[in-house]
């Protein structure tokens, strides 16, 4: 279901409204844009800013913002103008903020109207936010320190939770019924399956569905007197986010990064979800899955297969299964060679193991080795009583230049391109590596996918 410009620009104006009905001296406009255009889109709503008395030094701030533009949707803001009522016996402080918000958003659900309110209400929330902190009708947020990026990535993804239940509760509050459960089972699938332009591990609602059901249900109709619903419900949120501490934060993302490895590399929602609850250690992330899989009605069962990469599992482990399954390739290569004569096929495993590297399956990839073993071979197959010998040598010390880390930390690289739309080809592969040290002994096994 698509919508047109006017429909959209309805929708979120209708959001902006709402807003200013109850908060008549803030003024929050949304700027709807396709990733990586923030500039045009801006340049369409200068206008629009430019009928509030602060609007030039709010278009400044967004200006300096989009220099570094955050991923994903984001608010700029709050830009303020002050200036004396009539006689000059008070002063009348009015403020604008701006909403940015990427297009794929607003698709993100079947109903155009049910995504561009969830988009809207979510980051609104976070200029709501400053406004109530300026007003002082809240105590200011905790200041982060600026050299702790650990801290401050945190604190941001904690605002998001609490914009993404604010929105999913004023829906309900509005009339939606289900809609909190209908935004986490939508941020649950997302987290597992392969996802282009929406980032899951920014969205961490679903860690708090058991506190937000419990805080909704016993506070909804607890509004006080002259409190707006955009205010109670705010209120809400904020019970909400501080509810959870800094690590259940960060074991959502670690969740998500890890699922989204197994998403790309084909693997179901099922099949992630049972390698967090039956290959992970860590309790956060079995408990995460468990609420994944409840969200979308399914059970983990053990895998079928101990040979799969899977990120949920400890390095260790994960590196005893790569090296078993390199040593079984050379020796299942090996036969072949010595049947057939052929060192062609060294060749031929090494381009079919990087092209299923380049789409996420770094378990056992030894394509570098393979290269040195069919060198090898053409170099000493003169000396027969040797030949398997200098082979062997030649893979087993290629094969110790591929530290598992690193093989891993290229193929997150790899997700991450592939997230944003692009196919991994050779020439990307190289251009990812550049002059990486680690990586140094892989750039033959990309150079052969170009012949």
């Amino acid at each position: 279901m698509t919508a047109g410009k006017a429909s959209l620009d309805h929708i979120f104006g209708t959001i902006r409204r709402e807003f200013t009905d109850e908060f008549p001296d803030l003024a929050l406009y949304f700027v709807l844009f396709e990733e990586g255009q923030h500039e045009k889109a801006l340049a369409a709503k200068k206008q629009d800013f430019e009928t509030h008395p602060a609007g030039p030094s709010l278009v400044q701030m967004i200006e300096e913002t989009l220099q570094n533009p955050p991923a994903g949707n984001f608010c700029v803001g709050l830009a303020e103008h002050t200036e004396k009522s009539l006689w000059g016996l008070r002063k009348k402080t009015s403020f604008i903020g701006a909403c940015f918000v990427q297009l794929t958003d607003t698709k993100l659900f079947e109903d155009i109207n049910f995504s561009c309110r969830k988009a809207g209400y979510a980051i609104a929330f976070e200029g709501l936010n400053l406004y109530l902190e300026k007003t002082k009708r809240k105590k200011p947020r905790k200041q982060t320190p600026d050299d702790d990026p650990q801290k401050q990535k945190v604190e941001s993804l904690r605002l998001k939770l609490m914009g993404d239940c604010f929105a999913a509760m004023l829906l309900e509050s509005t009339g939606i019924k289900g809609a909190i459960q209908t935004v986490t089972k939508k941020f649950c699938e997302l987290s597992i399956e392969p996802s282009l332009h929406f980032r899951s591990e920014h969205h961490p609602m679903p860690i708090a569905l058991d506190g937000l059901n419990v805080v909704y249900k016993d506070l909804k109709d607890d509004i006080a007197p002259k409190t707006g619903l955009l205010a109670h419900t705010h209120f809400m949120a904020q019970e909400i986010g501080h509810t959870y501490d800094d690590l259940n934060i960060r074991q959502w993302i670690r969740f998500c990064i890890s699922a989204q490895e197994m998403a790309w590399a084909g693997h179901s929602s099922n099949e992630i979800l049972s390698a967090a609850v039956y290959g992970s250690d860590n309790p956060y992330i079995r408990s995460t899955a468990h609420i994944c899989a409840e969200s979308l009605n399914t059970t983990p069962v053990p895998l079928k297969s101990g040979d799969i990469y899977n990120p949920f599992t400890d390095e260790e482990t994960n590196e005893r299964v790569h090296l078993r399954s390199c040593r079984m390739t050379l020796r299942a290569l090996l036969e072949d060679v010595n049947e057939t004569k052929n060192p062609q096929v060294f060749l031929d495993k090494a381009r079919d193991q990087t092209h299923k590297l380049f789409n996420n399956h770094p378990q056992g990839w030894c394509a570098p080795a393979l290269i040195e073993a069919e060198n090898a071979y053409r170099l000493f197959q003169e000396k027969k009583y040797s030949e398997q010998d200098v082979i062997e040598n030649a893979f087993h010390g290629a094969c110790a230049m591929v530290k598992w880390r690193d093989l891993q930390r290229l193929n997150r690289k790899f997700v991450a391109q592939r997230r944003m739309g692009h196919d991994i080809t050779a020439e990307l592969a190289l251009s990812l590596i550049k002059d990486d040290e680690a990586f140094t002994s892989y750039k033959n096994a990309f150079e052969i996918m170009r012949i």
